[in-house]
C-alpha cells in the first residue's frame, strides 16, 4: 500500500530488539495531578495512553526522580522507591495496549533544586554557584549551590540505575536520562555551570565523565537489551559569545556516550534563565523547526538514532526531516495535546483535519498557575480517563441546530455530529470561524487562522450540515423545529462614547489588522490580550506603535508564560506601553489621556480601540422560548479566548444534549 509519508510512516529500529511502529514520538512531558506519594494516577496513566491510542510510536512519561536531592518541584514521579512500580506498571500496560512503546525520563535537578522541596539542603550541581529558583508552587530566591563531592556522584549514579531497574521491572520500553535544559548531568556538560578544576571539569571529556559513570552503571543493571535514549542539549542557546556548550562540543559529547545509549534526543535551554525558556519552549514568534539543525549536528557525529525537536506539527515538514537524513525520528510535545491524533490522521490521509497547536503555552500556564491540565484546542485534555467511560454515540440521535460559525458553534457542531446527531450549524455571514478570521492577515497567527480550515474539515467528516449567510431567528426555528438550540453567536467589540469615537481614522481592534490607514504613529487604546496582538502585528508592519492601558499593567488577560512572551516580542518591536493611562478624548492628532492626574498628549494618525467585548445576550435570549432545549455557550455566556470557546462548545454538545 503507498504511503504519503513512507518515511515518517516507516518502521525503526532501536537497540538490539526494539521495533518502533513509526517515527513519529510523544515527548516527555509531566502531570499535575500526580499522587502524593509520587506515583501516577489513574488520570495520568490515560493521559499518556491517550497519545498511544492517536499513532504515536513512542510516548515517554516526563519527570521520574530518580533521588530524593533531585526534586524541584512538587509533581515528580519517584523513582527512588518500589511504590512507583504499581503504576508504572498499569501506564506501561495501558499504552502498549495501543501498540506503542513507552520510556521515562530519568532525572535530578541538581541546581535548580528548590530547599523547600529537598528538606532544606541547598541544591547539589558540578559547582558552587549562585542561581535564581523558581518554580510553579514557589516564589523565585536566590540560592548558592553545593559542589559534589565524587563519593555523592557515586551514590546517584547508582540511584540513576536503580531507577531505571525499576522502570524496566514495570514494563517499560526504554529509560531516556535526561540532560538537557539545564538538569543535573547536563549541567556538567556546560561550561557556564560546571566550573570545576578537577578530572569533571574543564575538557570536554572530562564534563562527560559523570555521564559516563551514570550511563555505565545503567548499562550494568539493565543488561544489553533494554534501550537507554540521552536526551542533552545541541547547544545551551546562550549565543555564540556567552560560555555555554556549542554544538560542536555537544557532538562530541555524543560520540563519547555513544556506547553506553542505543538513542539520542536533541533539545536546547538552560530553563533557569526565564529568557532561555522560549528555546526550549518554541513560542509563536520563532520558526518551526529551529532546533532540528541541532540533531542533525549530532546525528553526523554518532550512528545510533536520533530524535529531533522544535514546535513540529507538520506531517510534510516531518517527512522532509526524516527523508532527508536530519534526523530519525521527530518528538511532538504540545502537539501531542492539541491533536494526540496527528500521527494516525497524517497516516490515514487526513492531515486537513489536524488541529495544529498554537504554541499559546495555555499547557503550561495552566500546569503552573491552577495545576490542571489543559489545552486551547483539544476539550479532552485533563478528562482523557472520564472519556473512556462516555459512550461513543449518543442513545437517541436528535435534531440540532447551532447558531454561529465561531470556534464555540464549530466544536459543538462537531461533537454533536460525532455522536450521532442530525446536525445543522448556521453563520450568518458569508464563512466559518467568526473572530478567528482577523488572523488570516496577521502572519504570527497563522495557526489560529489555520484552526478555521482544520475543523472545517472535521465537520465535514464528521457530517454536520453548514448554512451560511443566515442567522438564526425564531421563524427559521419554528420552521426546522429542532430538538435543541445551541447558542454560540458570540461577542462584539466594545465601542465607548469618547468624544472623537465617529473621526475617520478610528478604527476597532477587529479591523485594524487590514492596514488600511495611512499614517506611522498608532496608538492602541486597550493593552488586552487583542490590543497586544493588534499592536504587535502593527509594529511589525513598520508602525510606530503605542499602547495605552488603564490598569497598571498590560497582557492580563493572557496566560503567564504567553503574557510574557509578548512583553518580550513588544520591547524587540519598540512598542511604547503606558499603563495607568485613561483615554478621554480623540483628536484630529491623537489622544487626550490622563496619567498621574495630569493631562497627557499622545499623537497618533490612526487609533484603534481594543477595550474588551460585550456579549451578544439580547441576541440570544430571544431565542430561548423557541425549543425547549436551549443551550447557550461560549462568548454569548462571557467573552474568553479561544481555550474557553472551543471547551464550552465541546460541553455543550458532549453533556447538554
Amino acid at each position: 500500500m503507498e504511503k504519503k509519508y513512507p518515511h515518517l510512516f516507516s518502521p525503526l529500529k532501536i537497540g538490539r530488539s526494539l521495533m518502533l511502529r513509526n517515527r513519529v514520538v510523544a515527548a516527555p512531558q509531566s502531570q499535575n495531578d500526580i499522587e502524593p506519594n509520587g506515583t501516577l494516577s489513574l488520570h495520568n496513566i490515560a493521559y499518556f495512553a491517550r497519545k498511544a491510542q492517536g499513532g504515536m510510536a513512542l510516548v515517554t512519561v516526563g519527570d521520574g526522580i530518580v533521588h530524593p536531592t533531585g526534586q524541584n518541584h512538587p509533581n515528580q514521579v519517584y523513582l527512588y522507591t518500589d511504590n512507583c512500580l504499581p503504576s508504572l506498571t498499569r501506564c506501561a500496560e495501558e499504552v502498549h495496549k495501543y501498540g506503542a512503546a513507552v520510556s521515562i525520563e530519568l532525572s535530578h535537578g541538581g541546581i535548580v533544586c528548590n530547599p523547600d522541596f529537598i528538606n532544606g539542603e541547598r541544591p547539589y550541581g558540578p559547582s558552587e554557584v549562585p542561581v535564581t529558583i523558581g518554580f510553579q508552587t514557589k516564589d523565585p530566591v536566590v540560592v548558592m549551590s553545593q559542589e559534589m563531592t565524587e563519593e555523592f556522584m557515586n551514590e546517584l549514579a547508582d540511584a540513576y540505575a536503580a531507577a531505571a531497574l525499576r522502570v524496566k521491572k514495570a514494563g517499560f520500553d526504554m529509560a531516556m536520562v535526561h540532560a538537557a535544559h539545564g538538569w543535573l548531568i547536563g549541567q556538567f556538560f556546560s561550561p557556564h555551570i560546571n566550573k570545576r578544576t578537577d578530572k569533571y571539569g574543564g575538557s570536554v571529556e572530562n564534563r562527560a565523565r559523570f555521564a559516563v559513570m551514570v550511563l555505565s552503571r545503567i548499562r550494568e543493571a539493565v543488561g544489553p537489551n533494554f534501550c537507554i535514549e540521552l536526551r542533552m542539549n545541541g547547544d545551551d542557546g546562550l549565543g555564540p559569545d556567552e560560555d555555554g556548550l556549542k554544538v560542536e562540543e555537544a557532538a562530541q559529547i555524543a560520540k563519547i556516550l555513544e556506547p553506553y545509549v542505543d538513542s539520542f534526543h536533541i533539545s536546547s535551554c538552560l530553563h533557569m534563565y526565564p529568557p532561555q525558556q522560549d528555546i526550549m519552549q518554541s513560542p509563536i514568534f520563532r520558526e518551526r523547526g529551529h532546533l532540528v539543525h541541532l540533531a542533525t549536528a549530532v546525528k553526523n557525529a554518532v550512528s545510533k538514532p536520533v530524535c529531533c525537536v522544535g514546535g513540529l506539527a507538520d506531517p510534510a515538514m516531518m517527512e522532509e526531516i526524516i527523508a532527508t537524513g536530519q534526523a530519525d525520528m521527530v518528538a511532538l510535545g504540545r502537539q501531542s495535546l492539541a491533536d494526540p491524533d496527528i500521527a494516525l490522521k497524517a497516516r490515514t490521509g487526513r492531515e486537513a483535519e489536524i488541529r495544529t497547536c498554537l504554541r499559546c503555552a495555555t499547557c503550561q500556564s495552566n500546569r503552573f498557575q491552577r495545576g490542571t491540565a489543559r489545552c486551547s484546542l483539544n476539550p479532552e485534555i485533563g478528562r482523557e480517563y472520564e472519556m473512556q467511560f462516555l459512550p461513543k454515540k449518543a442513545d437517541e440521535p436528535k435534531k440540532v441546530m447551532i447558531a454561529g460559525g465561531g470556534p464555540c458553534g464549530m466544536q459543538a457542531a462537531i461533537t454533536a455530529a460525532k455522536r450521532g446527531h442530525d446536525v445543522t450549524l448556521y453563520e450568518k455571514t458569508d464563512k466559518l470561524g467568526g473572530a478567528l478570521n482577523f488572523a488570516q492577515t496577521v502572519p504570527f497567527k497563522d495557526d489560529l487562522y489555520r484552526l478555521v480550515g482544520s475543523m472545517t474539515a472535521e465537520l465535514e467528516a464528521a457530517g454536520a450540515k453548514v448554512v451560511l449567510n443566515t442567522a438564526v431567528t425564531p421563524e427559521l426555528v419554528a420552521a426546522e423545529q429542532p430538538d435543541a438550540l445551541i447558542s454560540a453567536i458570540g461577542a462584539e467589540c466594545i465601542r465607548p462614547n469618547w468624544p472623537g469615537m465617529d473621526k475617520p481614522h478610528v478604527m476597532m481592534a477587529e479591523e485594524a489588522h487590514k492596514l488600511e490607514f495611512a499614517g506611522k504613529k498608532v496608538a492602541v487604546i486597550g493593552g488586552g490580550l487583542v490590543g497586544i496582538e493588534a499592536a504587535l502585528h502593527l509594529a511589525k508592519e513598520g508602525k510606530d506603535v503605542t499602547v495605552v492601558e488603564f490598569l497598571p499593567d498590560v497582557a492580563n488577560d493572557a496566560n503567564i508564560r504567553y503574557g510574557r512572551t509578548y512583553r518580550w516580542e513588544m520591547e524587540k518591536e519598540g512598542v511604547q506601553i503606558m499603563t495607568s493611562t485613561k483615554c478621554c478624548e480623540i483628536t484630529d492628532s491623537g489622544i487626550l489621556a490622563e496619567q498621574d492626574g495630569k493631562q497627557v498628549e499622545i499623537p497618533a494618525d490612526a487609533v484603534v480601540i481594543a477595550i474588551g467585548m460585550r456579549s451578544l445576550t439580547d441576541e440570544s435570549e430571544a431565542l430561548r422560548d423557541c425549543v425547549d432545549n436551549f443551550i447557550v455557550a461560549g462568548n454569548v455566556v462571557a467573552p474568553g479566548q479561544v481555550q474557553q470557546a472551543i471547551r464550552a462548545g465541546f460541553d455543550a454538545a458532549m453533556f447538554q444534549i
